[in-house]
């Protein structure tokens, strides 16, 4: 999730040469089929242009293609600027994706169409159509010459509206899109508006999908659901009883190669017409396993279905992404040669027609059957009832114009059956779309109510404040508590990294939703490490005896690993990342923080008794864990660092831990001994810190990773200490100007600074710097955010055009992991520390 390798400038400076170069080229260095559009503006989502400067996460896992974010702790998704379903998880925000849609870790990226992702990836409308004069066309509502725009329906709504307009047609398509808040259903509802002088007469809207239902979560490695598809997905069939699609994936075939043994009973020998209707209703009647069972359907019934093969080239992208990967990494051949062995495609499937084709081999099918997406384009579905292995579907719904307007209703249901899929969407048939999207509103609406906002009249921060806790509440696990980074795919942050989650709390707290945090701290109580363990993999230190343990051989008891996906049973790490120091500070920090917004009085003792323990633990082992040569912390990961390292960032958040379980001892009941140990490791920190880290140059300050947390929540200095007001100048300086005045060519977590300047202006009382932190909160939710919806991404890259509209250029491009909830909740937190009056604490 950070920056967790050094890389080569020089490549980069090289590649994004290249990339420059061949800026009017195919994702393969190719010009696009047919030339280049007659059309000057980029196709959506694209700009046209490169940021200034590569995005480091983007380069590792590949560009995040998201400005809107759907679901409330259960089925999550999220949209494109374009309207199209990039990502579709259950039964959590955290795993498993369900949908087929992969973008491209090239460096020029963000100049091919989708980001890289193949042209049948995801799930999208598209309408055919015939004009007054006879002529038949079909457009997809993604590509040019369709113009988009996308909102939220209101500040405190979670329903996206994509605004598609196509002058040539006289066409102005709006898609509403959400998910149930109580049920694992999406809606995708679509209104069609005829202008007076379109030539349109008739039309059918049809509604494309490449999902692939997928059981796959790897520990470690969180690449299984989303970069691995080529070994997802099993069948889609069609079933004219319910009129729906049903994409499915037994339990029982969960593991790779699918043996899919019913299923080629019928590809190997099917029927014609009704007889292979007749077989594929056999089979759906048989489909009594759980499993993951994805229901598509029209409301109203359907005119139109395709069942297809996906033959398309899955594994030259994904092996491509994969070889990047590894250069980006400078794994080293070793270990770059098993990641090639255990996740690159090309390496796994050595059939020439690729996973389908090593499928099709296989199992002997001659059965076939045109991709859904091809054959949606001339306008009429073919009908076909199967499809298996790498499947992709399409239904059809022929519009019905009254008063120049009409409109379709496609939803997507998700259980671990069959019958359960069917009942939720039968459920979500017998209502009104209206209704459904008025009770979605109504929902989050509520939710929304008794949040506390920044002091202001200005409509964008307030509207900014709203949508992050939104974004939070999406991205945290009904199920477990968790809250993941990002409910994106692409980078991976589908997981609950403590360090986030910790600010993530304060946040809440801030809003007043403390209940949602002593849910989540529930979540990091049961995770944290109870005993020593061994390191990952990647790590060797000699072997580990939990009776007698020694560090580094074995990983201290009080710590976490660097996430966790959000199981509600297990303790599931995503990355071989086994001892975050500051992590573990976060965590003891946060179980003790949230306890002093807890005013009612049974509330908080019940919650302390789940938690003490768990403070004493992660204080008790941090404190042992200590640099004898020195008095720092012992060496650990940091920053979801690779090798271990010792700096102000270990240092800072131990001394955290340790103040925090202080605090706490009197609340908790710690032995007194245990407390005046912790005091007296305090003390050594409080003068290892500035003997290690303290610089004049260019003005006093302490250096290191994350400095703007000595300021707080850490708290090192005295507010009217001389040493925290140039450390704070700094932190304005190299942190919060940059971006102000747009010098900085690629950046992220400016907040983090703005947040300390907020603080410290508060405790102050310092009116001038008040209003300086009051007008970057201002300028930072107007320009480091996505168009319409307000999101904010981890990393962002300045672009030489005006992105937003505001007549100013550069801009800058949000990026990576839309929406990141940690960088949501900075931003939340630091407007709420700057639109206020008086001591924080």
């Amino acid at each position: 999730m950070k920056r967790t390798v050094r890389r080569t400038l020089a490549w980069l400076r090289v590649g994004l040469l290249g990339a420059m170069v061949f800026a009017g080229c195919g994702s393969d260095g190719e010009p696009p089929a047919g030339g280049a559009p007659a059309a000057q503006r980029p196709p959506c989502p694209l700009l046209g242009v490169l940021p200034d400067a590569p995005n480091p996460f983007e380069l590792q896992w590949g560009a995040t293609n998201t400005n809107a974010a759907l679901g409330s702790g259960r089925m999550t998704s999220t949209v494109s600027l374009c309207g199209e379903i990039t990502s579709l998880k259950w039964p959590s925000p955290s795993y498993y994706d369900q949908i087929d849609y992969l973008t491209s870790n090239d460096i020029d990226a963000r100049l091919k169409p989708h980001f890289g992702a193949l042209d049948s990836a995801g799930a999208f409308p598209g309408l055919a159509y015939v004009t007054r004069t006879g002529q038949r066309g079909f457009t997809w509502l993604r590509d040019l010459p369709w113009e988009h725009e996308q909102t939220y329906t209101s500040d405190t709504s979670n329903v996206a509206v994509t605004t598609m307009r196509n002058t040539a047609l006289g066409l102005v398509v709006r898609a509403y899109q959400f998910i149930l808040p109580d049920a694992n259903v999406m809606v995708n509802h679509y209104e069609v508006e005829r202008q007076p002088t379109s030539p349109v007469r008739e039309a059918t809207l049809i509604f494309y999908a490449n999902f692939a239902p997928t059981m796959a979560r790897q520990a470690l490695f969180a690449v299984a659901d989303w970069a691995l598809d080529f070994k997802n997905d099993h069948a889609v069939v069609y079933d004219e009883q319910e009129r729906a699609l049903l994409h499915y994936l037994p339990q029982s075939e969960r593991a790779n190669p699918h043996r899919l043994a019913r299923v080629s009973e019928i590809l190997r020998q099917p029927g014609d017409g009704n007889a292979l209707r007749a077989q594929v209703a056999s089979l759906i009647r048989e489909l009594g396993e759980p499993g993951v069972y994805i229901a598509a359907g029209a409301r109203g019934g359907d005119d139109g279905y395709q069942c297809g093969f996906d033959q398309t080239d899955i594994c030259r992208i994904q092996s491509r992404l994969t070889e990047n990967t590894i250069r980006v990494f400078d794994l080293g051949d070793a270990f770059a040669e098993f990641v090639r062995i255990a996740f690159q495609c090309e390496r796994q499937i050595t059939h020439p027609d690729g996973p389908l084709g090593e499928c099709r081999s296989r199992l002997q099918w001659t059965y076939d059957a045109e991709s859904a997406y091809t054959d949606a384009m001339d306008g009429q579905l073919s009908g076909s009832p199967i499809a298996a292995c790498q499947a992709n579907a399409a239904l059809a719904k022929r519009l019905t114009f009254s008063g120049n307007v009409a409109s379709a209703t496609i939803d997507i249901a998700i259980a671990d059956t069959r019958d359960g899929a069917y009942e939720l969407l039968r459920a979500a048939r017998a209502q009104s779309p209206q209704a459904q999207r008025s009770a979605t509103e109504a929902w989050w609406e509520r939710f929304l109510a008794p949040a506390r906002l920044p002091q202001t009249d200005d409509p964008v921060v307030l509207a900014f404040a709203k949508r992050s806790l939104a974004v939070i509440r999406t991205a945290m696990d009904e199920a477990s508590g968790g809250i993941v980074a990002s409910v994106n795919t692409q980078p991976p942050y589908g997981e609950d990294w403590p360090r986030d989650g910790a600010f993530i709390n304060y946040a809440l707290d801030l809003a007043g939703y403390h209940d949602l945090v002593t849910r989540h701290n529930r979540f990091y109580a049961r995770v944290q490490r109870k005993r020593p363990a061994p390191w990952s993999p990647l790590y060797d230190f000699g072997p580990c005896d939990p009776q007698r343990p020694v560090y580094p051989n074995c990983v201290p008891a009080g710590t976490v690993e660097a996430n966790y996906y959000t199981d509600p049973q297990a303790a599931i790490p995503g990355l071989p990342l086994s001892f975050e120091i500051d992590a573990a500070g976060l965590v003891v920090w946060t179980l003790w923080e949230h306890a002093k917004f807890l005013r009612d009085p049974e509330a908080r003792t019940q919650y302390l008794a789940e938690v003490c323990p768990s403070i004493s633990l992660g204080a008790t082992n941090l404190a042992n864990c200590k640099d004898e040569t020195n008095n720092l912390q012992c060496y650990a990961n940091e920053d979801d660092t690779i090798p271990l390292t010792q700096s102000l960032l270990g240092a800072q958040t131990v001394l955290l831990a340790l103040r925090s379980a202080i605090e706490a001892a009197s609340a908790c009941g710690f032995d007194s001994a245990e407390v005046e140990r912790w005091q007296a490791r305090a003390a050594e920190l409080e003068e290892a810190i500035p003997r290690h880290f303290l610089r004049s140059e260019p003005v006093p300050h302490l250096e290191g990773p994350r400095r703007p947390w000595v300021i707080w929540p850490v708290k090192f200095f005295r507010p009217g200490d001389a040493l925290a007001t140039t450390h704070a100048q700094l932190l304005w300086r190299q942190g919060v100007q940059v971006i102000l005045e747009r010098t900085a060519p690629e950046s992220g977590y400016n907040a983090e600074p703005l947040v300390a300047v907020a603080y410290l202006a508060r405790q102050r009382n310092d009116r001038a710097m008040l209003e300086e932190a009051r007008r970057a909160v201002k300028f930072f939710v107007r320009n480091i955010t996505t168009n319409g919806t307000l999101h904010m991404s981890e990393s962002y890259g300045r672009v030489q055009v005006d992105r937003n509209g505001d007549g100013i250029a550069p801009d800058y491009w949000p990026q990576n992991d839309v929406p990141h909830v940690w960088e949501h909740a900075l931003l939340y937190t630091a407007a709420m520390f700057a639109f206020g009056e008086g001591p924080i604490d």
